[in-house]
């Protein structure tokens, strides 16, 4: 295959992943995993007019749990002060966050192109990129203002770039290292990649290159640890969300929703691509290829990952980190067919026979347009220092609204809303929508304060029966 035409195709397989994943572009941070799109681009605002305060501005802050934003564990901010900068340069709007992770997911596509080119043909590398553009999971966590599409981009490129170095026996592995370190800091399940890149870069072992492996290796962990322990250290007990989630979610749980998870890979990964990297899987075993132990590496630790963290956190973004390999297998599967009409008739089949897999997407892209009418009431006619109160545990009000305030979580019909909302130095209740139950909670909540707006009540101005 001539080079101009790899770049014709390659193109043709980024503007095709470029248009599913302009849908819903103009969406406010309100459709599918709209509490960690809000979180995400809160932190963005809070960093403006601090982005030069280094290192306190990467110190994620949300708006929640507080009279003031509070300082949370999260990954390294990344994606936050690219989008803090951007509308810094051109004004605050949702759809830049979407922007800025569509490209970084033609990026990934790219990416996965390089690493399959260079592990197996050029052919195949083609294939792996234009599978992974047409994944649901894949198209939908492309386009969301969340971590996912930097930390994907950065590690499969750190990944194709260590294969590139071992191969061109060049020098500058700290390069490479820092990439990697930079995908780990981006999001932590790309630790997962670390023994693959070993693999990739350092296997057979050579003693005269034993140095380098161990100052790749340091490169790539010392910053995630540094970084990890000074946030983990900076906040408060209950604002430690990333070992929270190691120790109370992954660790000491015991629920396991098996159906759940197997719902997430049927619906996110499609059956044929399934059918497709076990194919690929198999011919990895049985023939020989330079990446076969680091992609049996990677297909170990993938399948670790899914029945210890995924299983126990059923949230179909936890499997977008296994993507990329699934990717690669299927197309190593079809790269295994010798004619190439018969690689375009399994495209094409593919596609077909995965059409229906895509209404999956659909209802993530829907969302309620009251949250933002309400929060936009709340916004033109409160203080912007008003402390607020939600019904609920979802935050997306407090950034659209751009206040700072607390969340209720459980509450009974019959609790007497007076002494709950007493706990809090807040200045409205907001009622969010779709908050329909608990009649009677709310019909004393109606007797007790003012119904200011849609669904706001002055807590300054009780009501004395």
């Amino acid at each position: 295959m001539g080079r101009g035409v790899r770049r014709f195709f390659l193109f043709l397989i980024l503007l095709v992943a470029l248009g599913v994943r302009l849908r819903g572009i103009t969406n406010p941070l309100l459709d599918n995993q709209a509490w960690r799109q809000a979180d995400t681009a809160s932190m963005s605002s809070h960093m403006l007019g601090h982005l030069t305060d280094i290192p306190n501005v990467f110190l994620p802050q949300l708006n929640y749990d507080g009279i003031t934003p509070q300082r949370v564990e999260l990954e390294f901010p990344f994606f936050s002060y690219l989008l803090a900068w951007t509308w810094t340069l051109f004004g605050w709007a949702d759809i830049w966050g979407r922007l800025w992770s569509v490209v970084l997911s033609l990026a990934t596509v790219g990416g996965i192109y390089d690493l399959g080119r260079r592990m197996f043909t050029d052919r195949a590398g083609l294939l792996a990129a234009a599978i992974y553009a047409l994944m649901p999971l894949s198209i939908y966590y492309g386009r969301v203002v969340m971590p996912e599409p930097m930390a994907q981009a950065w590690s499969i490129w750190a990944l194709a770039m260590i294969w590139r170095w071992r191969t061109q026996e060049g020098r500058g592995s700290w390069k490479v290292g820092l990439l990697m370190a930079g995908a780990i800091l981006a999001k932590l399940p790309q630790l997962m990649l670390f023994p693959v890149a070993i693999m990739l870069g350092f296997w057979p072992v050579d003693p005269k290159r034993v140095g380098q492996l161990i100052r790749y290796s340091m490169i790539v962990i010392i910053p995630p640890m540094v970084y990890y322990l000074w946030v983990h250290f900076q906040v408060s007990s209950s604002s430690q969300f990333v070992s929270g989630i190691l120790t109370e979610q992954v660790s000491k749980t015991g629920n396991l929703d098996w159906k759940l998870l197997s719902r997430n890979i049927h619906s996110g990964f499609t059956d044929s691509i399934l059918l497709l990297s076990g194919a690929g899987l198999c011919r990895l075993i049985f023939f020989r290829s330079p990446a076969r132990w680091a992609l049996l590496v990677w297909v170990s630790i993938a399948v670790l990952y899914i029945g210890v963290v995924c299983v126990r956190i059923p949230l179909d973004y936890y499997l977008v980190p296994v993507l990329p390999l699934t990717a690669l297998l299927s197309a190593y599967a079809l790269d295994g067919i010798p004619c190439q009409p018969g690689i375009v008739l399994g495209l094409v089949l593919l596609v077909l026979n995965n059409r229906g897999s895509y209404t999956y997407l659909t209802p993530k892209y829907q969302w309620n347009p009251e949250y933002l009418s309400q929060a936009r009431w709340i916004k033109d006619h409160t203080s912007a220092s008003s402390v607020l109160v939600l019904s609920d545990p979802p935050p997306m009000t407090f950034y659209y609204a751009h206040r700072v305030g607390f969340r209720l979580t459980q509450v009974g019909d019959e609790e007497n809303p007076t002494q709950i909302l007493q706990q809090f130095p807040g200045d409205y209740f907001v009622q969010l929508p779709q908050n329909g139950y608990k009649e009677l909670f709310w019909k004393n909540v109606r007797k007790s304060y003012p119904e200011i707006g849609p669904g706001i009540f002055d807590l300054k101005s009780p009501r004395h029966n």
